[in-house]
């Protein structure tokens, strides 16, 4: 009877299982995406990101060019147009953001709309002449330099140029152009992005993304591509065996793995020069494995949705098809959600790269809730041989003795830590990365030595070998990041090459004094949401009185057993560290994996630190 009744429970088990699997799968198409992308819509008619109640032209534009591509009818077309058809750095005026990118976007945005404005924007017109020079960037700063003409790498060159053929501008200089490119083109017959002026076009330095940009740019101008058969040869090579294209077809970095991204830039290279990929059926299926059960698409297999994402896998079957409608194909998709169990973990806050100070610099830091800082030390005062200074010892000794729920931790910023990026720029402010507390004598001299080599300016692949991962490698890790990523293609490198067991970065700052809004100010960083851990770095400059109010501007809020330096790294890289900006406007963003953001959501009265007015 037991053994009955058993069976009975076992198959009502069963069956309920299968309901709930089945319930939780769903056909979807080309109509999902639109429905996606109708998600995104915000109150003024434009697009933004999910969970965010802003807007601007980086996701603007492909959400309504991607609309456009799939034939579908835009809901308030013209306020989408009028209110999303600038950058959030143009709107106000930064110093500093992805200039050239935007101008690119906001080009394309105008002809889509068939704009017939006279005034582009500021320094630009429609069917200008332009005399095209090369000006290296001199710091992190990327200015806009489009206005002059001035180009500092391969993809500032593409952005700018395409742009302003979209303005009917005109070239006046293009056989310096061209020579400007065919410097940089390598025997195998793809380019590289060395910024020297006497480069060196090897091999095994040539990426998928500026041999894209360098095509599109000559052909723009009429120009042949020299040795086109390898060229093409290369570019093909590129694909993966499931479909999707890398970045080089011989690189062993971890960065390079197929990405829609990769794959959108070698198709219209592809197209450029008439031909298309060696399997153009399997690109196909591989683009289509990249859409989800919300009917977006993201930048990997199995990575969230984004509108950018959506956008290049869109526009990339829309090239090899002509009917992106079709050849997105009818599947069914499982909802996969990941839950945060109750009652198994506590919320805690952290500030990374806070005021340095005293005791009463302790006793503020627990009154404003937080139980794990990184203290902004000046590295002169730290001792080498024990990774720790004489200032940060006595807080962590006078947070015990009061017993506070506090951790104290030395992040100094390594102003002398200088690099070399890929495509050969100087760079400084890149070295962001707590110091694990309670060092052995072994492990002090690893990070001493890691400490001296980042002084000597290292190549990007010897930086991560000899600087970022000896700290990834010390006790329960560290979270290293930073300040700048200084271009798009850049940041797909650094952060990506920290993914898994790579070597790069693996936190990517999210939040920061001043602008305080970095994903919005670099739209790009939302890539890396729910893969790497956003970091709200506060880069202090000044005393805790002084910094008070950009200590309630942010935080990561994280999930975790305890406040301690292992349990906080162990929620940042298991997707249980979330940055929280509390916008002056009074409006809540929150930068992380959805089940941990959803998490705090639902007990937002246990950790929020500000007063609701």
């Amino acid at each position: 009877m037991i053994n009955k009744f058993a069976k009975h429970v076992v198959v009502l088990s069963i069956c309920f299982i299968s309901l709930v699997n089945f319930a939780q799968k769903k056909n979807i198409d080309a109509s999902s995406v639109v429905s996606y992308l109708i998600d995104h819509q915000k109150e003024n008619g434009a697009f933004g990101p999910h969970n965010k109640e802003y807007t601007d032209l980086a996701w603007n534009y492909p959400a309504l060019h991607t609309l456009k591509i799939l034939g579908a009818e835009i809901p308030r077309e013209k306020e989408a147009f009028e209110n999303g058809n600038k950058s959030w750095i143009e709107i106000n005026s930064r110093k500093n953001g992805p200039w050239y990118w935007s101008f690119f976007q906001k080009a394309h945005l105008y002809k889509l709309f068939n704009s017939t404005h006279v005034d582009f924007e500021i320094g630009v017109k429609r069917n200008q002449n332009w005399d095209i020079k090369f000006k290296p960037r001199e710091n992190y700063l990327e200015v806009r330099g489009y206005t002059k003409g001035h180009f500092f790498d391969i993809p500032s060159l593409w952005h700018m140029l395409g742009a302003l053929y979209l303005l009917d501008g005109n070239v006046s200089n293009k056989k310096y152009v061209e020579n400007y490119l065919i410097k940089r083109q390598a025997e195998n017959g793809a380019f590289v992005d060395d910024v020297t002026d006497s480069p060196t076009a090897e091999n095994a330095e040539t990426n998928l993304i500026i041999t894209s940009y360098a095509i599109l740019t000559l052909k723009r101008l009429g120009k042949e591509i020299p040795n086109t058969e390898k060229c093409i040869a290369w570019l093909q090579s590129c694909q993966t065996k499931e479909g999707g294209f890398k970045y080089s077809p011989d690189s062993k970095e971890t960065s390079n793995k197929a990405d829609v991204w990769y794959t959108w830039s070698a198709i219209q290279a592809l197209n450029a020069l008439g031909v298309k990929p060696k399997n153009t059926k399997k690109c196909i299926t591989w683009l289509n494995s990249l859409q989800n059960y919300d009917g977006g698409f993201g930048d990997r297999p199995k990575w969230k949705s984004r509108l950018y994402s959506t956008y290049y896998a869109v526009s990339s079957l829309n090239a090899l098809t002509l009917n992106a409608t079709t050849a997105i194909t009818s599947k069914s998709r499982k909802q996969k959600t990941k839950i945060i169990p109750e009652n198994k973990y506590s919320i805690f806050q952290s500030y990374q790269k806070s005021p340095s100070g005293g005791e009463g610099m302790i006793d503020s830091i627990v009154n404003m809730k937080i139980n794990l800082i990184g203290v902004k030390s000046n590295i002169k005062t730290i001792d080498l041989n024990k990774g720790i200074s004489s200032q940060v010892e006595n807080n962590r000794r006078y947070a015990k003795q009061k017993g506070y729920p506090l951790e104290v931790l030395e992040l100094p910023e390594n102003y002398s830590h200088k690099l070399l990026w890929p495509n050969r720029q100087k760079a400084d402010h890149v070295s962001n990365f707590i110091i694990p507390p309670n060092l052995s004598e072994s492990e002090a001299q690893i990070y001493k030595i890691a400490y001296f080599a980042g002084q000597t300016g290292l190549t990007w692949k010897r930086f991560k070998s000899e600087v970022i991962r000896p700290m990834k490698k010390l006790k329960s890790s560290t979270l290293f990041y930073p300040e700048l990523d200084y271009t798009m293609l850049n940041a797909y490198k650094v952060y990506d090459d920290g993914l898994g067991s790579g070597n790069g970065y693996n936190a990517v700052p999210g939040a920061h004094f001043g602008n305080i809004d970095w994903v919005r100010h670099f739209p790009y960083k939302e890539r890396w949401e729910g893969v790497l851990p956003i970091i709200a770095d506060g880069d202090a400059h000044g005393n805790v009185v002084k910094w008070r109010k950009n200590l309630l501007q942010f935080r990561n809020v994280f999930i975790a057993k305890d406040y301690n330096y292992k349990d906080y790294i162990d929620a940042s890289l298991n997707d249980r560290s979330v940055c929280v900006i509390h916008m002056p406007s009074g409006s809540v963003r929150y930068y992380g994996g959805m089940a941990a953001i959803a998490y705090l959501k639902k007990h937002r009265k246990v950790w929020q630190w500000w007063e609701d007015e």
